[in-house]
């Protein structure tokens, strides 16, 4: 079963929240599903957001920001 630091909180377009893996954030962004999705530092507008280069999201070194607070 996931923690709950595993999942992340997102808006669809349709306007429904939900809690997704993090693995799937990809997926959905790609798929232009995402309106926004949450931060540790808040909620993320995919739309106007900086959002992390699909080429170098392997690679990323960075903070985990991708989480519930």
């Amino acid at each position: 079963m996931m923690g709950k630091s595993e999942l992340l909180l997102v808006e669809l377009k349709d306007g429904t929240l939900c809690r997704i893996a993090k693995a799937a954030l990809n997926v959905f962004l790609s798929r232009g599903e995402v309106v926004r999705f949450k931060r540790s530092d808040g909620w993320i507008v995919v739309a106007t957001g900086q959002l992390r280069d699909k080429k170098n999201d392997g690679a990323f070194n960075g903070v985990e920001r991708r989480e519930l607070p």
